[in-house]
Parts: C-alpha cells; structure tokens; sequence
C-alpha cells in the first residue's frame, strides 16, 4: 500500500547548451524540480520518469519518485517501465520496415499475408488491410483479452491466432466484428487486437520472432539496450518499476503488475515456436518494457525522419507517411479526432500545438511519447502510479501539467 505523499528523487541530465549560462540552467532546473514536486503532490504520482527533446536531440531527462515503494527503489532514468499503447508506435515501424523492404504494402490483404482469412462475417467480401487495423478502422473490436491471457499462459506455447480469427475458432466470439465496414472512417473502432495482427505479419514475412526483429532491427541499431518485448532481455529486475493502481474506495494505491521483487519469471520454451504463429505471445498491444533515455531513442529517430545519427531506420517518406492523419473523426469523448499509421495526432494536450506519437493507461501506469514535427520538439512522461483525474480536457490533468510544464521549460 502506498500512502499520499511521494519524497521527491531527482536523477537527470541536460545538455550543457540548453542554456545561455549554467546560473540560469542551475535556476531553471530548480524551478522545474519544485513545480514537478508541486504536481506529484497533487496527483499522488508514485513516480516519474521524463524526457524533454529540442531541434531534435534529446536535452534533459529525470526520474523522480519511486520505482517499487515497498522496497525503497527510487526512479531514475533507467528505471524499466511497462509503456503499454505506446509499444504500438514500434509495431508500425516493424511494419513499415518490411513495406520498405516491398516484403508487404500497407493496402495488402493481411489474410493473405497470414495464410488463413481475417474476415468481418458482416462483410465477408471486404479484405482487411494493414492500413485498416494500423487506423482502427478494421471493424475488429477489442474481444482479446482471455486469447492473450492463455496464449501467454502456456509454456511451450500452442495457441495460434487463427484459434480468435477464424469462425471455428475456440475463441472466436461475434462479439469479435462490430458493425462497421472495414475501412469505414466512421466505424473508428480502438483496437488492440489490432496490434496483435501486426506483430504476427511480421513474424510470417520475416521469419523472426516479433521480439527477436525488433530487437535486431530497432533497437539494437538505435542502442536500446534495456529495451524488450521479452522479460528474458532484461538485465537488472531490480530496475523494472511496479505499476500500482488507485483503488478510490480504500484510498490507497495496490499493485498492478510488474512487481518481480528482482526475480525474473520463468523462461518460456520457444524452441518448438514457429514464427507466424501468434504475436500476442509478446504483447504488442502494450507489453514493450524500457527506460526514458531508451524511448527518447526512438522519439528522436522519429522526430528526425527516421534517423538518429548514422542509422536509418526508416525512410523520411515513410515516417511521413506514418504520421500523416489517414483518419479523421470524433471518439473516445474527442480523445481521437486523427490518427495516422498507429500514430496518434492531437491538438488538445498543449493548445496551439498539434502533436504527433502516442500514450498509453494500463494497470496503473499513464504514459505519453509525442513530438512537434515541424519544430522538432517532443518529450515523454512515464508514471507507475496516480489519481487519474480530468476536467474538461480529453488528457488526465496529471498529463496536461506536466506536458505544458515541461514544453514552457525548454521549447
């Protein structure tokens, strides 16, 4: 259990430049450092972790609070975080290597690119493409949960996502298609499944497990080196944060998921796994573990047309593509009006600034990765724990504060 008060921790960096002289970067760090303080009191956050980039260079990170309060583990900048549907941003970019690659292409069938039919019953004639799942507008709906639960139960695995999509499935269920025709922007449908699909394209067209490829092909070249879809890459279990959820009846925060107390979970025997099979062995959906200073990695790739000094990860004409609104519409009470390919593009978290990325909310956890393209400034905000509260806007007030605190600060 978790009481109101979090003891300020501070363990940052910025760059010598960011300022004109180190007395006003000394001030406007302390400044900064008892206006976060002031926040986390309000909200009861249990720890932060957060980024700030400029002209596309990442100028300052900082951890504070805590990481696992019952055994005194303070966050730093390398503290692991669960950053739940913020992992869909690196699903995309899987992706959008292999359409590089002309291995796919985003109006593909993705039946076709998964040997079996992925089909609305509704509308048994219309495919469902990349583009579709990758905008939420595939019709699919988020009946997925106790597929993921027992696929990721099991060890060695056997479930295939063929046993969700298929009619004859054992977890198929009508409640699976809604009633909107794929590709129909007004049948916006948020989709975690989704997600599922993708990482198991990958897996079909590379022949990689989806965690080996983006180890290989995303991570390694950006050196995100604490940064996996699998807890068995983890180095250090001391350093993954506990995700602690408010419970408002008792006033007190329990935890959600992610407390190892240093141990790793037993090893999964993949030998016998085919590749293709089943991406949610993985959770693509929101299941990518890694620091502040490791996704501000990919923030910058991303910010700077898909390349982060000498490595390109993608082509600029793609990322454009990525973050292009393919989709406009009003959901979730306006917190999607436009999304592009698993991005998604808002104007309401800092007003007068429209900004490209993603968040994510899962077990506690409240996280957000967005950037400026035309400005080439972003930041990420990475919380275990706190009182969800809003007021009139579509964010949580804890993530509207400290978005606009840090982009007064430095941008």
């Amino acid at each position: 259990m978790l009481h109101s008060r979090n003891r300020l921790y501070y363990n940052g960096n910025i760059s010598i430049n960011s300022f004109a002289k180190k007395g006003q970067r000394r001030i406007a760090l302390k400044s900064l450092d008892e206006r976060i303080q002031q926040i986390m009191d309000k909200h009861r956050i249990v720890g932060l972790a957060a980024s700030m980039i400029y002209e596309g260079r990442k100028i300052w990170s900082g951890g504070y609070g805590w990481a696992n309060v019952e055994r005194r583990i303070p966050v730093s900048t390398q503290t692991i975080f669960r950053i739940a549907s913020i992992s869909k941003t690196v699903v995309a970019s899987a992706i959008m290597q292999l359409v590089e690659k002309g291995l796919c292409g985003i109006d593909q069938d993705v039946g076709d690119l998964l040997g079996f039919p992925v089909r609305s019953p509704k509308y048994p004639d219309n495919p469902i493409t990349l583009k579709h799942i990758m905008t939420h507008t595939s019709g699919l709906h988020d009946e997925y949960v106790r597929f993921v639960g027992d696929s990721r139960s099991e060890n060695p695995p056997q479930k295939r996502l063929a046993d969700i999509l298929l009619p004859d499935g054992t977890y198929f269920t009508d409640n699976l298609w809604g009633e909107g025709k794929p590709g129909d922007p007004d049948c916006f449908e948020y989709s975690n499944l989704g997600a599922v699909i993708l990482a198991t394209v990958v897996e079909r067209l590379s022949n990689e497990r989806f965690d080996e490829f983006c180890k290989w092909h995303l991570f390694e070249p950006l050196q995100m080196n604490e940064t996996s879809f699998h807890i068995g890459d983890l180095n250090d279990m001391d350093s993954v944060a506990v995700l602690y959820e408010y419970s408002e009846v008792d006033d007190q925060f329990i935890v959600g998921t992610d407390d190892f107390r240093g141990r790793k979970p037993d090893a999964i025997d993949y030998s016998g796994y085919v590749p293709g099979t089943n991406g949610a062995l993985f959770s693509p959906q929101g299941g990518l573990r890694t620091n502040v200073d490791d996704l501000t990695r990919f923030l910058e790739a991303h910010t700077n047309a898909g390349k982060l000094n000498d490595v390109q990860i993608l082509k600029r004409e793609t990322v454009d593509l990525m973050h292009f609104p393919h989709w406009s519409g009003h959901r979730q009470d306006g917190f999607f009006r436009n999304c592009g390919l698993q991005f998604q593009i808002t104007d309401d978290l800092i007003p007068g600034h429209r900004l490209i990325g993603h968040s994510g909310d899962a077990y506690g956890l409240l996280s957000d990765m967005y950037f400026h393209k035309q400005e080439k400034w972003g930041f990420i905000l990475l919380m275990n724990g706190l009182i969800q509260r809003k007021e009139q806007g579509v964010y949580f007030e804890a993530e509207e504060e400290l978005a606009r605190l840090l982009h007064a600060t430095f941008a």
